[in-house]
């Protein structure tokens, strides 16, 4: 959990206060891996991973093409990669539980070329920003 906090002597300086895992975290986690159990997040990584090298999008959308299972899957896992990793920047989920937990680095490695060309296609540079954030914060 991650708040932010005024100093205490007369600056304009913010701190950010970091403070340790609650229950109220492992909470959330659990509840957001039984939504990613459900609508087959999970599976997603491992379809990435079957792939020789981290796939472009052409070669996913050739092995998965939109509207099958498989490519659900992935879009399921990068929603939800972004969705934590929202949680983790607004300050919601503790940054070192989640890091402790998910292999993030790795995951946005096997991720990095869909959810770029995702971003190039929408015209959209947010897509999946918290997402590529958090995986660079490799504690």
């Amino acid at each position: 959990m991650t708040t932010t906090a005024m100093p205490e002597i007369s600056t304009d300086e913010i701190q950010i206060v970091r403070t340790p895992p609650t229950v109220n975290d492992a909470q959330l986690i659990l509840q957001h891996q039984a939504v990613d159990a459900a609508n087959g997040a999970n599976a997603g990584f491992g379809i990435l991973r079957q792939f020789e090298s981290p796939p472009t999008m052409s070669q996913l959308r050739k092995k998965h093409p939109i509207g099958s299972d498989g490519w659900g899957q992935v879009m399921a896992f990068l929603g939800s990669n972004e969705t934590t990793a929202t949680f983790v920047r607004q300050g919601i989920l503790n940054e070192a539980l989640v890091h402790d937990l998910y292999w993030v680095a790795g995951a946005w490695a096997s991720a990095e070329k869909i959810c770029k060309a995702l971003r190039r296609e929408a015209g959209e540079p947010r897509l999946y920003e918290n997402f590529e954030w958090l995986a660079k914060r490799v504690p």
